[in-house]
């Protein structure tokens, strides 16, 4: 049974690589209509446990499990801001395969997975950490509130007359939380986001999201319009739908390394 939730995890694991959060724009507020676009990649493992028909099983997967299933994947975030309210979208499409063999019984799993996050903030600040210096540090604070959308489609298929499993499940979570936008100088920065969440019927019973990232801003079509972003993110994610014979539950952790490259137009 382990093993077959290991397959079920690396067909799953691609679920947490994008979260619902405002995108890694640190331009100082102006009129001007501001678009950021930020594709990405979520170096990603697994930590937790899964039930799917009422079988329990525990999900441990590393990165390179999950990378070595992907067949299909698209990651995409973007952000429009004029003055100090902004709002914020992002998508995910993954189509993955995992299999595996254990003593001569051939464990196969497959599904889709469709992501999204939408939602709204506010800025604040920017304020000067350092009075003394007109170049000086600063400080922006974002909060913002939005949600968090999860499609799965699933198929686990046991070879040799064992157990298959096919179905759907998606949920939406409602989400509160704060970005901060820490500029130590003009090309160097470090953001923080975190948030909470579920706690409504049809979604999670509860989701949490913590990230930390540097961000190195250069030129790429226009001055400064370009911020390579480098971090760690992690996402937990506790769903529960039906029960007994019929129950599902995704209780994961999500976390690992991120890179990123935020371009402003």
């Amino acid at each position: 049974m382990r093993t077959l939730f290991r397959s079920l995890a690396a067909a799953l694991g691609l679920i947490g690589l994008l979260t619902a959060a405002p995108a890694a724009a640190q331009s100082p507020v102006s009129d001007q209509l501001e678009v950021t676009a930020t594709p990405y990649m979520w170096f990603l493992s697994l930590d937790g446990n899964a039930t799917v028909k009422g079988q329990k099983g525990d999900v441990d997967v590393g990165f390179s499990d999950i990378w070595d299933n992907l067949n299909v994947g698209a990651m995409f975030e973007g952000e429009v801001r004029k003055g100090r309210i902004g709002v914020y979208g992002n998508i995910i499409y993954a189509d993955l395969e995992s299999t595996n063999t254990t003593s001569g019984v051939k464990i196969k799993g497959d599904a889709t997975t469709v992501w999204a996050g939408l939602g709204a903030f506010y800025r604040l600040g920017p304020w000067d950490l350092d009075t003394t210096r007109s170049d000086g540090p600063q400080l922006i604070v974002d909060p913002y509130a939005g949600i968090r959308y999860t499609y799965l489609d699933l198929h686990l298929d046991v070879k040799g007359g064992g157990p298959n499993f096919s179905g759907d499940q998606d949920w939406v979570d409602p989400i509160v939380g704060v970005r901060t936008i820490w500029q130590f100088t003009p090309r160097w920065s470090f953001n923080t986001i975190s948030d909470i969440g579920g706690g409504v019927a049809g979604g999670s019973d509860f989701t949490w999201q913590a990230a930390g990232y540097v961000g190195y801003r250069f030129a790429i079509f226009s001055p400064d319009d370009s911020n390579l972003l480098v971090g760690y993110r992690a996402l937990y994610q506790d769903y529960t739908n039906g029960s007994g014979a019929n129950k599902f539950q995704w209780d994961v952790t999500a976390y690992g390394p991120m890179a990123g490259l935020a371009v402003r137009f």
